[in-house]
Parts: C-alpha cells; sequence; structure tokens
C-alpha cells in the first residue's frame, strides 16, 4: 500500500475523461479494422486471428474504460507534482487536453523535419566521405554528380531528343551540381524549416 503523501491532487472533468475514452475508442477501431483489412481476416479465419484482434480490442475496450473511471490525478513526488499543477492551471486557464495534444504534435512534427533534415545533410557528407576516401586511397577524384543519380529514375534525360536546347541544358547542369552538395544544402534547408518551425510555436506560447 503507498503511504507516500499526496502532493498534488486534480479533480478531471467528466468532458475530459469522456473525450480520452472515445479517443481511445477511435484509435482501438481505426487500428483493428485496419489491420483486418490488410491481412484480410474474416470470421472464418482460424482461431489464433480472431484471438489476437479480440485480445487487441480487449486492451482498447480496457484503455478506455480506465480513462473514463479515472476522476483524479494524483502526484506523490516532486517530478509528478509539477505535472499536475501545470495541468491544473491549464484548467484554471481553459485549455483542454486536446489543445495540450495538438501543441505536442506539432512541436512533434517540426522535431521530425529537423531529423530528417539531418539525415539528409549526413547522407551528403558520407557521399562526400567516400569521395575524400577514395582519393586519398587511389589518388584519383571520382565526381558524383546529380546526373548519374537522376539518370536511372528519369529515362528521358537519355532521350536523344533536345527538347529546343531545354533537355541539353538540364544535362549539363544535373552533371555539373555534385550530390554531396546537393544533399547537404537540401538537408541543410529542411532542418532549419523545422528549427523555425518549432520556435514560432514556442513564441506562441505552450498552447
Amino acid at each position: 500500500m503507498d503511504t507516500s503523501p499526496v502532493l498534488a491532487r486534480r479533480v478531471i472533468s467528466l468532458k475530459e475523461r469522456l473525450q480520452k475514452a472515445l479517443a481511445a475508442l477511435l484509435v482501438t477501431a481505426t487500428a483493428v479494422a485496419g489491420a483486418w483489412l490488410y491481412t484480410g481476416a474474416s470470421l472464418d479465419s482460424g482461431t489464433p486471428y480472431l484471438v489476437i484482434f479480440g485480445l487487441a480490442a480487449l486492451l482498447g475496450l480496457s484503455i478506455s474504460t480506465y480513462f473514463f473511471f479515472k476522476k483524479e490525478e494524483d502526484a506523490h513526488t516532486k517530478e509528478d507534482s509539477r505535472f499536475v499543477r501545470r495541468r491544473i492551471e491549464d484548467d484554471r486557464q481553459g485549455r483542454s487536453w486536446l489543445t495540450r495534444v495538438g501543441y505536442n504534435t506539432r512541436r512533434f512534427m517540426g522535431g521530425l523535419i529537423v531529423l530528417i533534415g539531418l539525415l539528409v545533410a549526413l547522407a551528403g557528407l558520407g557521399v562526400l566521405g567516400l569521395q575524400i576516401f577514395g582519393y586519398l586511397k587511389i589518388g584519383e577524384w571520382k565526381s558524383v554528380s546529380l546526373l548519374s543519380v537522376a539518370s536511372p529514375q528519369l529515362p528521358w534525360l537519355n532521350d536523344p531528343h533536345s527538347w529546343f536546347g531545354l533537355h541539353a541544358i538540364v544535362r549539363d547542369a544535373l552533371d555539373i551540381v555534385p550530390l554531396s552538395l546537393t544533399l547537404i544544402l537540401t538537408g541543410w534547408l529542411i532542418a532549419g524549416s523545422g528549427s523555425a518551425l518549432r520556435e514560432r510555436i514556442a513564441k506562441r506560447g505552450r498552447f
């Protein structure tokens, strides 16, 4: 039995409990239905399929029931107390849990954009590193241009027709631009955009 003192306590409104319960049911129904359609399952499927889908639905129903009947949030540690007190302040300011979810989702998407940009930039640095390694090994610089990557993906680049000179211009441009530099600059732009998005969200306040 937990005998630690309650440092903070928040009463969860019926509206919030109902919203959380319905959200859990919606996520469960969507996941189970999507998996059911993807696997092509039916009522005539084997027992393992039915047991797995039944357990998944039961788990979602249990989570939904937990959210609906959880009427209070108690904090027994300082870390939990800060969290509960922020939720109490959100209630006073009229900020719902859906607003918090939206805020956290936007910040997560901004962070994901930054991560993607960094991975693209790292790929460019990797290509450049391989070129430097090859030069140090054999003493010959092997250029890797956008044209060498784009040609297999865009067959029209190998088409002999000139398209009034546009075809030759595109080929020459892609042949000049290094792949490593393109990846580094593109990754930097993507990461910068994600970072700016997170900063704008932070400047607008927590929610």
